[in-house]
């Protein structure tokens, strides 16, 4: 079977996936608003804003660079499994089948008084 790869490639912008390129503008933004934000508090050197442009720059020249050598969207599954998922599973009931349960046993307490 034929296969064509523009359709099973990830949409890529400025040679990186668009998922990781949110991410950057993300951190733009944010770090825009924080350094922002404490300027209206403290007085900021203009090197705190030099250091964000220079981090940002970091950021995109490593995404762009793991867009060669790591499989497609690498920053998503790499925050996805160290920040997102749990350290350790919890065996049993959902939390709300262990609510539904509780309130079955409590109508069959209220229905055998």
């Amino acid at each position: 079977m034929r296969t064509y790869k523009s359709i099973e490639q990830p949409s890529q912008v400025l040679g990186i996936d668009i998922n990781n390129l949110f991410l950057v503008m993300g951190f733009v933004v944010v770090g825009a608003i924080l350094v922002g934000l404490l300027g209206m508090v403290l007085d900021i050197h203009w090197i705190v804003y030099v250091l964000l442009i220079l981090l940002s720059a970091g950021l995109f020249f490593t995404f762009k660079y793991l867009a060669k050598h790591r499989p497609p969207g690498f920053a998503m599954g790499f925050v996805s499994y160290h920040i997102r998922q749990p350290k350790r599973l919890s065996i049993g009931l959902p939390r709300t089948a262990q609510a539904k349960a509780k309130m079955m046993a409590a109508a069959q307490k209220a229905a055998r008084k």
